[in-house]
């Protein structure tokens, strides 16, 4: 039998396998891949830049065309409008149109502009009405007033255009008891001039030649001399948002 030399074992030990920092680590589903992720993170880094980089170009185009003088707020209305379809930019006109008009704040309505753009002379109730034929809605109506005449309805079937007379409805009475101009000063916060319904008329068209906008009229929603305030104001502006006078 050999004896042993020192430090040596007495039968083969297996080799060990080293580890190494690239050896594959066995991985769990719920374990998150970094390098997935960051290639993520990136890509949306990458993006805002970008958006950055677009945002400080548009910045500096509208301040050149500024310095030439262009008015940056509606060169990007503008460019908004451009965005939107045809048919949707159409419909927010209109609606705009018939908005303003219904609130006063148009000198004619979209329909009279029609048929002004027809060629029709807006003075002659026959004209008006033959033009208005070709105008009526199949789901709708047109009610008009010309004049002293009474005032007509139209509207379309599937026979055709049908045409008549409508009564006119009786104004609401103005005579109804309003709150005192007393009152009216002793609410919390209301500056209201104390003045009789004529003056508040001549106090609106006073605020129009002063290019006040309509909605300075220093009444409460209450009180009559609000609405002669407005009429005043309307008035002085050219027309009330029913058409020509």
């Amino acid at each position: 039998m050999t004896a042993l030399r020192p430090n040596e074992a007495p039968f083969p030990l297996p080799l060990r396998k080293e580890k190494t920092m690239d050896a594959e680590t066995p991985r769990g589903s719920n374990m998150i891949e970094g390098e997935r992720l960051r290639a993520f993170v990136e890509k949306i880094e990458q993006a805002r830049s970008e958006k950055k980089v677009a945002a400080d170009l548009e910045k500096a185009i509208l301040a050149e065309a500024k310095s030439v003088g262009y008015a940056p707020k509606y060169l990007a209305a503008i460019v908004r409008l451009r965005a939107k379809p045809p048919s949707e930019r159409e419909e927010d006109q209109a609606m705009m149109e018939l908005y303003m008009a219904a609130v006063g704040m148009a000198r004619e309505t979209p329909l009279f502009r029609a048929v002004e753009g027809m060629g029709v002379d807006v003075a002659a109730k026959e004209s008006i009405l033959d033009a208005l034929k070709l105008l009526a809605p199949v789901d709708g109506e047109i009610t008009i007033k010309v004049g002293s005449a009474p005032r007509m309805r139209l509207w379309r079937d599937k026979e055709g255009v049908r045409m008549e007379e409508v009564p006119d409805t009786p104004a609401p009475s103005s005579a109804a008891p309003g709150p005192t101009p007393s009152a009216a000063r002793a609410r919390p916060g209301d500056d209201a001039p104390d003045c009789s319904p004529g003056e508040a008329f001549d106090l609106g068209r006073e605020a129009r030649r002063d290019d006040k906008p309509v909605i300075a009229n220093p009444f409460a929603w209450d009180d009559p001399r609000r609405r002669r305030w407005d009429e005043g104001w309307r008035a002085e502006d050219g027309g009330d948002g029913m058409g020509p006078r």
